[in-house]
């Protein structure tokens, strides 16, 4: 059994997702949050283009990403074929945010008849 201060020392836990070269974290801050960050990443992961994370992120994070590409058309970025290492920011999304957001955009909408 999981004692308190254990909890303390893993929690904020990340989830990383990625959409190509894309990459965000999810992140559960309680116990209770984990199903629903695990379930959140992977369908966000499949269905990017439905969610602005950006604007919701409460934090970033940086990774590298080794870009190479053989397309003639990109010969501006360096000699054609040679892999590049491209700095790059990720969000971070709290799970408990993407959570009242879906509720709001779920909710039932009621209406007011006056008679």
């Amino acid at each position: 059994m999981l004692s308190k201060r254990k909890i303390k020392k893993i929690f904020p836990l990340d989830f990383y997702g990625e959409d190509g070269s894309w990459r965000f974290i999810i992140r559960a801050e309680q116990p209770g949050e984990i199903i629903d960050a695990m379930y959140w990443r992977a369908y966000i992961s499949c269905h990017r283009k439905d969610f602005d994370l950006l604007h919701i992120a409460t934090d970033k994070f940086n990774y590298k990403y080794n870009y190479s590409s053989s397309d003639s058309s990109e010969l501006h970025y360096g000699l054609g074929g040679a892999p590049m290492r491209v700095n790059m920011m990720g969000p971070i999304v709290p799970i408990s945010v993407i959570l009242k957001k879906m509720a709001v955009k779920t909710a039932p909408v009621s209406f007011r008849v006056s008679a």
